[in-house]
């Protein structure tokens, strides 16, 4: 079992802000300001708040919610913009459709009124309204901070808090464009005003520049579990990329300048030198905490957010990827959780067929190593996705495990969590060193910006990790790019962000299986659609515009 720092234990110790959320009323506030006199402790614990936004269900593990209604589990944070982010592309289709609003986005028929989207919109609007508050505590003088120590440690959360909160704001611009916005100079009980897209996109991105720039030039590696310098510029990239997008203006310029600041912080250690770990399976084992900061290991996982198969335990994060897509009840199949040692096993997700084929199978079996662990064709299953509803009819798309890896991705069998726990061990990763590589690829190839000879060599890093052929300057096209991210970055939350900003997600330049809500194939779906609706409980309560087509 892996040793939580402080922070994260203590996420299961306290609950030092009280609240249910509801989109009328996103702002939380402690329960007795008066008595945050113990600085050591309240100030960590009320930060710890904010990062339990991300890592659990609610404050007492798999049980509760910081949400009220719906499924607790569901509401987590990586799995609500999962569902959101993955479930609506060609990378997953989803197999239990009793759980209301699933089905619409798995077949991309989702309306205002989805349920779905709604918890994914409200935990979004929760952690803002955490790490505001927080933010406001330590400004209007909250905790006492009689010393410099204090000061410049109150200083430093502030700007976590902050990283934490861009990050909501990401997947709130990328998914639903003209959403609301609240900073801490807003009073407590204040509704978030909706913003236009664009103008939400400055505001996020130039409030990220200034703390990136707070922080200086150097990337200090935090703690585990914390975020720094390099997460928020990690984030910047993100927003770069998406830019033209989310603005109508590019910043490819911006995104490979900042891509380089942070791998020439990784160049030199991990896998021929690129910082990236040795062993791709390694990544995405029970022990890759090791792979983020201060771990024994590369620092390949930039943002990660930690699960504990009994301190942290949750039925989203790596849990649910884990336990989703793996059945041991599914006739004709020769598939068992426990290969992956986990106890749980829910029977729920596989692969579309558009997804699986990026790998080049042949009898069963991919050269990619990225796709080494999936069950295919040799474990009973169907590349086709005939029966929607049928989990054998697609590839059973395994990636995280809660074994222990050595770096070379050996299965660590003295090392690995007890395989008897329904809850997983491995971190969810947020960004990686590898999507860091591919934006300054793209940024290369589709916005002209950068290098085309560091391009080529930051795609074939990821290419000859994975052990398949490396490409030639010929092969730099944004298809390529678009399908090698889909290879290397499936299921971290990138994949719809991805078609959207190629074309390829809305409307019928690319279809794949039950997009629209026909099997083979799918079909075009209205480009309106490239934008979520808000959704109508948020439009009812706050009085926000609708996106057009809905």
């Amino acid at each position: 079992m892996k040793s939580l720092n402080k922070l994260f234990i203590a996420l299961g110790l306290t609950a030092s802000l009280s609240f249910v959320s509801c989109v009328d009323d996103l702002n939380v506030a402690p329960k007795d300001p008066n008595v945050m006199t113990d600085v050591s402790g309240e100030m960590d614990r009320v930060l710890a708040e904010c990062y339990q936004g991300l890592a659990t269900s609610g404050y007492n593990g798999a049980g509760s919610s910081i949400i009220s209604g719906g499924d607790a589990g569901a509401n987590s944070f990586t799995r609500a913009v999962f569902v959101c982010n993955e479930l609506t592309t060609d990378e997953f289709a989803w197999k239990q459709f009793g759980d209301a609003g699933q089905y619409e986005l798995a077949t991309m028929q989702f309306a205002a009124d989805n349920g779905v989207m709604y918890t994914t919109y409200s935990r979004l609007y929760t952690v803002v309204a955490l790490c505001n508050e927080f933010i406001r505590s330590v400004d209007n003088g909250k905790f006492t901070l009689d010393t410099p120590e204090l000061q410049n440690k109150a200083a430093e959360y502030k700007r976590q808090a902050k990283v934490l909160r861009g990050l909501c704001y990401f997947y709130a611009i990328d998914m639903f464009g003209n959403a609301g916005y609240q900073d801490e100079t807003m009073p407590a009980g204040t509704a978030p005003e909706q913003y236009d897209r664009a103008d939400l996109y400055n505001k996020v991105v130039a409030g990220l520049e200034a703390v990136s720039a707070e922080w200086g030039e150097t990337y200090a590696v935090p703690a585990y579990g914390y975020v720094g310098k390099e997460a928020c510029d990690a984030l910047l990239a993100k927003f770069y990329l998406n830019a033209e997008v989310f603005t109508g203006t590019p910043a490819y310029d911006k995104c490979w300048n900042i891509c380089e600041k942070i791998i020439a912080h990784h160049k030199g250690a991990g896998f021929n030198g690129s910082g990236l770990a040795n062993s791709y399976k390694a990544v995405f084992g029970a022990n890759n905490h090791e792979y983020m900061s201060q771990g024994s290991r590369v620092n390949e996982i930039i943002w990660g957010i930690p699960q504990d198969g009994i301190k942290l335990q949750n039925y989203g994060g790596t849990t649910f990827y884990m336990a989703a897509s793996t059945s041991n009840s599914t006739p004709g199949t020769e598939m068992n959780s426990a290969n992956y040692n986990l106890s749980a096993s829910w029977t729920c997700m596989n692969a579309r067929e558009q997804f699986s084929n990026k790998f080049d199978w042949a009898n069963g079996v991919s050269s990619d190593k990225r796709a080494e662990l999936w069950c295919t064709s040799n474990q009973g299953f169907n590349i086709t996705n005939g029966d929607i509803t049928n989990f054998a009819d697609g590839y059973a798309p395994v990636k995280y495990t809660n074994w222990a890896y050595t770096d070379n991705g050996d299965v660590d069998t003295d090392n690995s969590p007890d395989g008897s726990n329904a809850f997983a061990d491995a971190d969810w990763c947020v960004i990686r060193l590898a999507e860091i590589y591919l934006t300054a690829a793209e940024a290369n190839v589709v916005g002209k910006a950068g290098d085309q000879t560091k391009a080529l060599e930051y795609v074939n890093y990821i290419r000859e990790r994975a052990g398949v052929n490396a490409w030639t300057a010929a092969n730099l096209t944004a298809d390529n790019i678009l399908d090698e991210r889909c290879r290397e970055l499936y299921g971290e939350n990138c994949r719809r962000t991805d078609l959207v900003r190629h074309n390829k997600y809305a409307g019928g330049n690319y279809n794949w299986n039950w997009k629209g809500n026909v099997g083979a194939g799918g079909a075009a779906t209205p480009e309106h659609m490239n934008l979520f609706p808000i959704p109508s409980t948020v439009i009812s309560f706050q009085g926000y515009k609708q996106n057009p087509g809905y």
